[in-house]
């Protein structure tokens, strides 16, 4: 009898450890954080269904930082190629100047000496050709030597090269060889602009001896000037000649300008980023280059993965997925969307390596329910 109770009292203890273990797996928290168990019944209540990442096609708004830009025939970098003194000018930056307009005044003694050569270079050439006249008449008339006429001839040439080559000096510096004679003579040249543009730089100061390849003013031609937006690599394949861009500076984010895209550099450099060229419809004013700027660019059947909107739950500023790893485990990720449309969703990153038919397609927001009940 007494080894009767004992066996009773054996089993009743062996039972209540069996029990207590039991309770303590049902109620055992999860070893990691975004994991989670489910039991059978929860799994039957929640009937979750199992897929993958999803093909499809959707349109979107691409957002795009740039700046204001222009092609490098557009800005004009003034000098003067003899050298000389700054004598006068009125530029500052910002200025507006039109085609002709007369910008600084320069003078030097080598602008006297350059017109000097000229003209008597030329007198000299006029000399060279009665010369080479008169010994090929006299050579035609065998009264004269081949030697005397060849010599001639010779002169006569180096004398036009030389007065050739003074010309094109002197139109290098503004002043038309045609119209200069002893009597008209200057030590001065005026610059004037070629374009109508404005001031962007002024490098020297009135006085100042500016070498022949210092530049003395950048001016700029705004005809060309555009916008040149960074595209990342990811996005190239998005943005196409024609493309409609709104565009805001930064110091008026409300204000948009409309343009359009001209040209899509396919070069990627260094940072994966290329530029796309785009021209306003309507010129907004007082527009500098490098002024930095935002665009946004309508994309259409961009083809991307997505999952149903059923799939992805929100905490705090994350998005996440829950994907199976086994029956009853789900590990919730933290995933990068992109654009919504017709309750789906773009999976931009997160789910790389992710096994195809797994990932939790509905009832996200009660899994997470479920995890943070199981972690209190």
């Amino acid at each position: 009898m007494r080894s009767l109770l004992i066996t009773l009292s054996g089993i009743i203890i062996l039972g209540s450890c069996s029990g207590s273990k039991q309770e303590a797996v049902e109620q055992k928290k999860p070893s990691v954080a975004n994991e989670i168990t489910i039991n059978p019944e929860q799994l039957k209540v929640l009937s979750l269904k199992y897929g993958g990442l999803e093909k499809t096609k959707m349109s979107s708004v691409l957002d795009i930082q740039g700046r204001i830009d222009l092609p490098p025939q557009n800005i004009i970098s003034v000098n003067f190629p003899l050298g000389g003194y700054l004598k006068s000018t009125k530029l500052i930056p910002g200025m507006h100047v039109q085609k002709g307009e007369v910008i600084a005044v320069v003078e030097d003694q080598s602008i006297v000496q350059l017109q000097q050569d000229y003209l008597h270079a030329k007198a000299k050439s006029s000399l060279a050709l009665l010369e080479f006249e008169r010994q090929k008449t006299l050579y035609n008339a065998n009264a004269g030597t081949s030697k005397n006429y060849q010599q001639a001839e010779a002169e006569l040439k180096m004398q036009q090269v030389l007065v050739k080559g003074l010309s094109e000096k002197l139109k290098l510096i503004g002043i038309d060889p045609a119209s200069l004679n002893e009597t008209n003579i200057s030590g001065q040249v005026q610059l004037k602009s070629t374009i109508n543009g404005y001031v962007s730089k002024v490098n020297v100061n009135t006085g100042k001896y500016v070498q022949p390849t210092e530049t003395l003013f950048e001016l700029i031609d705004p005809d060309d000037i555009h916008v040149a937006l960074t595209i990342f690599e990811k996005d190239l394949n998005n943005i196409h000649k024609g493309d409609e861009v709104k565009i805001h500076f930064l110091d008026d984010p409300t204000k948009n300008y409309l343009a359009e895209v001209i040209l899509v550099n396919r070069g990627v450099d260094e940072n994966r980023t290329a530029l796309a060229h785009c021209h306003f419809k309507t010129q907004p004013k007082e527009m500098l280059p490098g002024m930095f700027v935002e665009g946004q660019v309508a994309v259409s059947n961009k083809e991307v993965l997505a999952l149903p909107d059923e799939a992805l739950v929100r905490s705090g500023d994350n998005q996440y997925v829950f994907v199976k790893k086994d029956d009853h485990t789900f590990e919730m990720k933290t995933v990068t969307a992109g654009v919504s449309k017709n309750r789906k969703t773009e999976i931009v990153s997160g789910l790389d390596g992710v096994a195809d038919g797994s990932i939790v397609l509905n009832n996200a927001f009660k899994l997470l329910g479920i995890l943070k009940n199981s972690m209190q």
